[in-house]
């Protein structure tokens, strides 16, 4: 068998904890149902250590330094809180890692607000995408090259993977293992 696939979920202090749980744990059973180790999932942050989540859940994170962005099959952007998604954005740290593994990678996505970093990025110009019901008409005001469609689950345009929400995303992850 070839190595296994290596999924990252990236977040930031203030996600929303079932974007980056829910998809995490699509990988996993996946592993389970293959009963083989077929995807590694690596959870990351800007610098590692703990992520504190919307909820006040935190999660024991790896630097995405750590991670050579070559190795990565799927980057998935976790969305969280607009402080969180304003902090994360601005680090020009975090932006250069993002453009530099989304040039390597297979597929890249987002689950749910997690289509703002990819917009801020450029990474979905020209692209169709979907995010939060509540957040379409703010992502189509600031990144008017990206087609916002507000009633999709989940849309895949090209190696670009995008989720409505924190189901939607479980549903997005879902269709990542079949494919």
């Amino acid at each position: 068998m070839t190595s296994a696939r290596n999924i990252a979920i990236l977040c930031f202090e203030g996600i929303q904890i079932l974007d980056v749980t829910g998809p995490a744990a699509v990988f996993g059973a996946a592993n389970d149902a293959a009963d083989c180790a077929f995807y590694t999932v690596q959870i990351l942050s800007a610098e590692g250590g703990l992520v504190r989540s919307n909820s006040a859940i935190e999660l024991a994170t790896q630097p995405m330094h750590s991670v050579a962005p070559e190795s990565i099959d799927t980057l998935l952007i976790a969305g969280g809180s607009d402080e969180g998604m304003a902090r994360f954005v601005a680090n020009t740290m975090i932006k250069e890692w993002v453009l530099q593994t989304s040039a390597h990678c297979r597929r890249l996505g987002s689950i749910c607000t997690g289509a703002f970093a990819l917009g801020q990025f450029g990474l979905i110009d020209g692209r169709r995408v979907a995010t939060h019901w509540s957040s379409c008409s703010e992502l189509a005001a600031r990144y008017p090259f990206v087609e916002v469609d507000p009633n999709a689950v989940y849309i895949e345009d090209g190696k670009v993977w995008t989720s409505a929400g924190v189901t939607t995303g479980i549903d997005m992850c879902l269709e990542l293992v079949a494919a």
